[in-house]
């Protein structure tokens, strides 16, 4: 069962096609990359399903419903939510306060209640605070929670903007080269979370250079060569397919890397 599907999506940047009539379909439950060498698209894809950018042509559904046209901060209330390349957390606040953040877009009180502190707002915030930790103790951070988030480790602040993320209880998780700067241990437990976070029910998507990470988690891979979707398939096939390896792993040394 499709979850998300993009349609002959085309974005164009002036006379610049970055991402060129990509049709794709993310099945519910599944564990899916999008791979490519730099500048292929993967994270304009990314950026077209989160309503940063609109679609020249085409279009992009979740369940069904469109997305197109949505405006970024619905996308979360619809089910998305993604972390980024870069790190984007709030340094100086605390682990926990982080988290609580990605809470937000599924708070019912409104500014009213904000100001008179009445009863519903003060339960509100302590659903926020339970779901928070809970969030924290799935990615092994709990113990942590009032720490500032600039004294955590790289990858313990990336797994910290996985449990924001997965805090708004989203349908998909979009992943955006989640194992950047981690060292081989940290990626296996990056691996292991990602599995588990799958088995509740979240939908992962995922953009990564890492192509052991990506043959070693992915069911499925979608490979994209300047905007175009040249493949698609299990990682056996994607890692056999002749367009991959002429396209996106021309040299040896990242030949090599895939057929591991």
């Amino acid at each position: 069962m499709s979850l998300l599907t993009l349609d002959n999506v085309t974005i164009r940047f002036g006379g610049l096609t970055a991402v060129d009539t990509v049709n794709l379909e993310v099945k519910q439950g599944e564990i899916l990359a999008l791979i490519g060498p730099n500048g292929a698209g993967k994270s304009t894809v990314f950026n077209l399903i989160t309503s940063i950018y609109q679609p020249t042509e085409g279009k992009i559904s979740l369940d069904g419903k469109a997305l197109t046209g949505i405006p970024t901060h619905k996308i979360a209330d619809m089910g998305i939510t993604r972390t980024f390349q870069t790190i984007r957390l709030f340094p100086e606040l605390s682990v926990l306060d982080n988290v609580k953040i990605g809470a937000h877009c599924r708070g019912k009180a409104g500014l009213f209640h904000a100001f008179t502190r009445l009863p519903s707002m003060k339960q509100e915030e302590a659903e926020m605070e339970e779901n928070a930790i809970k969030a924290l103790e799935f990615l092994d951070l709990a113990a942590k929670r009032e720490d500032m988030a600039k004294n955590l480790s790289y990858g313990e602040q990336r797994r910290l903007e996985i449990a924001r993320a997965l805090v708004s209880k989203p349908k998909i998780l979009l992943l955006d080269e989640p194992a950047a700067g981690m060292n081989p241990q940290e990626k296996v437990v990056l691996m292991e979370m990602i599995r588990r976070i799958r088995d509740t029910g979240i939908t992962i998507f995922l953009v990564e250079h890492d192509m052991k990470l990506v043959m070693g988690i992915s069911e499925r891979i979608a490979v994209l060569d300047y905007g175009k979707l040249i493949a698609k398939g299990t990682p056996l096939e994607v890692r056999s397919n002749k367009a991959v390896i002429e396209a996106y792993l021309g040299s040896g040394e990242f030949k090599s890397r895939i057929r591991r």
